[in-house]
């Protein structure tokens, strides 16, 4: 058995306080920086700022996700103003990836559509839709359109809802 015996003065007890906390605000600068790639890489892309086909196709590969910018279409249309079932059920899936469609009921947006090459369940052909008002992304999917596809959010781990 061991025993370690110290005498702590007052002098060594402000020290070690001192260096404690400048190790605390040293990792509290650090975290509020961003913390390197691996912190970046975990945080989701802002949808913020999305004007061009260049930054869609960013955002989707922000999400991993192997999009065609060639195969870009867009449509124009239009949330409605009184959701049924089945749009409150997309709606819900909106909000699971902090997205509320129910704030733009009635207003007309753009709808970009490109297929993804990587989608792990190997099902083709896999759309994704980015849902844009004013060059922020405010909803989407990606989906399968067989009569036993797929629909899910953009997070590549998202559950498949049949």
């Amino acid at each position: 058995m061991f025993i370690f015996t110290a005498k702590l003065t007052r002098k060594k007890l402000a020290v070690g306080i001192g260096a404690a906390g400048a190790l605390l605000i040293g990792l509290i600068v650090l975290m509020s920086s961003g913390g390197g790639a691996e912190a970046s890489a975990a945080t989701s892309p802002s949808p913020k700022g999305v004007k061009t086909a260049e930054d869609r196709v960013a955002y989707l590969t922000a999400h991993g996700w192997a999009a065609n910018a060639e195969s870009e279409e867009c449509q124009e249309v239009v949330i409605p103003k009184a959701f049924d079932s089945a749009f409150e059920e997309y709606n819900a899936l909106q909000k699971g990836q902090g997205f509320d469609l129910s704030k733009h009921k009635g207003r007309r947006i753009k709808r970009y559509i490109y297929l993804i090459e990587n989608h792990p369940s190997g099902r083709s052909p896999v759309y994704a839709s980015l849902l844009i008002h004013k060059n922020t992304v405010i909803g989407g999917d990606l989906q399968n359109p067989a009569l036993d596809g797929f629909i899910q959010g953009f997070e590549r781990n998202g559950r498949l809802s049949p």
